[in-house]
C-alpha cells in the first residue's frame, strides 16, 4: 500500500527518483491506506480513487472516489470480498439515524449490483417484494433492505414503517426513501416528497375494497391491495406499474378495465368511463393518434393496439381464468355499469375488479368457427383476411347471468366485432431481478 505524495518537489538524483516511485505507487494502489489522503501531504484531485483500508481486518476495505468538486468522497464499492459485511456508518456513508449494516444477512455483491440502472438496491430475499402490508392502510419495508440514495447507503436492519398520507380509495401511491432513512408514500410518481435526496423504490394500490377470500368476490372496505406492491427489482415488465396486481406470482394484470382516456390515466384507473364499442378509447400516439382523437369502434385489433402501446397485451385463456379466480361464479350484475366503479361481488383473489359478469373482455386467443373460404375486406383498410377464426371473449357481460364466471369464454364472435358490452383488460409478464 502507498500514499506517497503526488506532488514532486524540485530536486535531483535519488531523492527525485524516490519521490516519483512513491507517487507512481500511490496511483497504482489507488492511494491505499487507512488515512484520508485529502487530509495529508499526498494530495488528491477530482475523480481520484482511494482504497480505504481502515475497516480492516474485521471488515472489507472500501473503494472511494473523489467528487467533481474535490470536496468529499463517494463510495464506489467493496474491495476484496464477495460480501458487504459489518461496515460502520461512519465508514460507508450510511445516513445519520439509520441502522448500520449487520452480519446476520450479508448481501452478495452480485445482488447489490443487479439493478445498475437505478443504483444499488438489494433485499434480504430477492425473490419477494420488499414491502409488507401491516394494516388496511399501513405498510413496512422489510428488514435487510439496502438502498443507495444520493451518496448514502440507507440500511434497514429491521422492518420500518412507511409514513402514509391520508389515503384515497382507488389511488396508486409511490414509495420514496430519503437519505436519512425516511420512508414516505405519495400520489406523485415524479416529484419527491420534499427537499433533499430522495429515491422512488416502489409503490402500491389503495383499493376501494378488499380482495376475494373465496369464490364470492371481495368487499367494500378500502385498503391496500397486498398483491399490488412492487419494487425496483420486483414489478410488472411494462414501463408503468400503476393499477396492476400480481397474479399467482406469475404475471401482472390490470386491476380495472380499460378506460376511454388511457392516454392520461393509463390502462387501469378507478371510476372512469369504460372503453367499449359505444365509447371507444383514444388512439395511442404510437399508432397514429393525435392525443385527442378516438377510434371509430373498438374491435379486437384496437384493443390489442392500446395494450401494446403500454407494453401490455390481451390475456390468454389460462391467464384470464387465473386472474379472475375468486369472483362470484355463475352470476352477473344485471345492468351496464358504464364506469370502472368498484363492484365487490366481481373482484378476484388478486384484487382485479369487474372481472366477470360486468363486461365481456377481448382475449388474445383465436378459435371456434371460421369465416367462409375467400378474402374479406374487414380489417378497416389494413389488409384483408382469409377464413379468419373467431377471437375469444372472457368473463361474460352484465346480462349473462349463470353463464358468466372466471372460466366463461365465448368463441363465436369475429375479431371485427365492436359493441357496447365488450371491453378490455391488460396483462404483462413479471420482472424479477437479483
Amino acid at each position: 500500500m502507498s500514499q506517497g505524495s503526488l506532488i514532486i518537489s524540485d530536486g535531483s538524483g535519488a531523492a527525485v527518483l524516490a519521490a516519483i516511485n512513491a507517487a507512481l505507487a500511490n496511483l497504482a494502489s489507488m492511494a491505499s491506506g487507512t488515512t484520508d489522503p485529502s487530509t495529508s501531504s499526498a494530495g488528491v484531485l477530482p475523480y481520484s480513487f482511494w482504497a480505504d483500508l481502515s475497516p480492516l481486518p474485521t471488515n472489507p476495505a472500501i473503494l472511494r472516489q473523489r467528487n467533481a468538486a474535490n470536496t468529499s468522497w463517494i463510495v464506489v464499492g467493496v474491495i476484496g470480498s464477495d460480501y458487504l459485511g459489518l461496515i460502520p456508518a461512519s465508514k460507508i456513508g450510511v445516513a445519520s439515524g439509520v441502522a448500520s449494516l449487520d452480519t446476520t444477512g450479508k448481501v452478495p455483491l452480485a445482488q447489490m449490483y443487479s439493478a445498475p440502472t437505478y443504483g444499488l438496491f438489494c433485499k434480504a430475499d430477492p425473490l419477494t417484494v420488499c414491502f409488507t402490508k401491516t394494516g388496511a392502510g399501513a405498510a413496512s419495508i422489510k428488514a435487510g433492505t439496502y438502498v443507495f440514495v444520493g451518496s448514502a447507503l440507507v440500511a434497514f436492519a429491521s422492518a420500518t414503517a412507511i409514513s402514509m398520507p391520508t389515503l384515497t380509495a382507488g389511488t396508486d401511491y409511490a414509495i420514496w426513501v430519503k437519505d436519512d432513512g425516511t420512508l414516505q408514500a405519495t400520489t406523485s410518481f415524479t416529484s419527491t416528497p420534499g427537499a433533499g435526496n430522495w429515491r422512488k423504490i416502489g409503490g402500491f394500490h389503495y383499493a376501494p375494497g378488499d380482495n376475494a377470500s373465496a369464490q364470492s368476490g371481495g368487499n367494500t372496505t378500502p385498503q391496500i391491495n397486498a398483491y399490488s406492491f412492487w419494487d425496483l427489482n420486483f414489478k410488472p415488465e411494462c414501463p408503468d406499474p400503476r393499477g396492476m396486481t400480481l397474479v399467482a406470482n406469475s404475471f401482472w394484470a390490470d386491476i380495472y378495465l380499460l378506460g376511454v382516456d388511457h392516454l392520461t390515466n393509463g390502462t387501469s384507473k378507478y371510476n372512469v368511463t369504460i372503453a367499449d364499442g359505444s365509447s371507444p378509447p383514444k388512439i395511442p400516439t404510437l399508432f397514429g393518434g393525435s392525443g385527442t382523437n378516438a377510434y371509430g369502434e373498438f374491435n379486437w385489433w384496437e384493443a390489442g393496439e392500446v395494450m401494446r402501446s403500454w407494453g401490455k397485451r390481451l390475456a390468454r385463456y389460462d391467464e384470464f381464468a387465473a386472474l379472475a379466480f375468486g369472483t362470484t361464479e355463475a352470476a352477473s350484475i344485471g345492468t351496464d355499469q358504464n364506469t370502472t366503479q368498484w363492484n365487490a361481488a366481481y373482484v378476484s383473489r388478486w384484487g382485479a375488479n369487474q372481472v366477470s359478469g360486468v363486461m365481456s373482455q377481448w382475449g388474445a386467443d383465436f378459435g371456434g368457427g371460421a369465416a367462409g373460404a375467400g378474402w374479406v375486406n374487414n380489417a378497416i383498410g389494413r389488409g384483408q383476411t382469409y377464413q379468419l377464426p373467431n377471437a375469444v371473449l372472457f368473463g361474460g357481460y352484465w346480462g349473462y347471468g349463470a353463464l358468466a364466471g372466471s372460466r366463461c369464454s365465448i368463441w363465436y364472435d369475429s375479431p371485427t366485432l365492436s359493441t357496447y358490452n365488450i371491453g378490455a383488460r391488460g396483462v404483462c409478464d413479471h420482472l424479477q431481478l437479483g
